[in-house]
């Protein structure tokens, strides 16, 4: 029985032992994920979408997410060396109103404002005062996007996405796309820049 018992000490010490190493404490003292590499956004699991607004392209998408809003859809997507995002309006379907498209930076190229990167960059407006900026990398995608109106808020969300109103504009959204581990270490990351931003004595 003690030798049982022993193993099984050992055995929990090992779990804890491994969870550890899969998180780190920020400063506070909330748990994120580290030390896993990004998953490639060419290896996340695809969507169809109803009224496919991309069907044309002559370089066969990949689509990664459809973020719904009141009255538009924005949809991101991947093709064999870029990221690109299409916004359609819910009654035209198949209408493109923005369509922002970024090349995966070379080596030695792009910025690093956010984990998985570096990142490339493409933005433009669209009808009715609409908005869309876009960072693109081999493992994740950073979009901002401003509807027509404030109340129109990000809805149903499908694919491997996180969309989030930011906090200083909360009309605008932030829609991080990549693996479940890399899209929190985005967040988390931009969570910290908006509170040392509104807050410079706490840096």
């Amino acid at each position: 029985m003690a030798k049982t018992k022993g193993t099984l000490v050992i055995g929990a010490t090992l779990i804890l032992l491994a969870v550890g190493c899969d998180s780190e404490n920020s400063p506070d003292g909330n748990s994120t994920p580290s030390g896993r590499p990004p998953l490639p956004l060419s290896k996340l699991q695809s969507i169809s979408v109803d009224a496919d607004p991309l069907g044309d392209l002559e370089d066969r998408p990949q689509i990664l997410s459809e973020v719904q809003y009141e009255d538009v859809r924005l949809i991101a997507y991947v093709t064999r060396d870029s990221c690109g995002i299409i916004t359609t309006p819910r009654n035209d379907p198949q209408r493109s109103d923005i369509h922002l498209v970024s090349k995966w930076p070379s080596i030695g190229q792009g910025t690093d404002p956010y984990p998985a990167g570096p990142y490339n960059s493409a933005s433009g407006n669209g009808s009715a005062k609409t908005w869309a900026s876009l960072l693109c990398s081999q493992d994740a995608m950073v979009i901002e996007y401003t509807p027509a109106t404030a109340t129109s808020n990000a809805g149903k969300i499908r694919g491997e996405a996180t969309a989030t109103p930011l906090r200083n504009n909360r009309a605008v959204s932030q829609i991080v796309i990549g693996d479940p581990t890399t899209r929190m270490q985005i967040q988390h990351q931009a969570d910290e820049s908006r509170i040392s931003t509104a807050n410079p004595s706490a840096s």
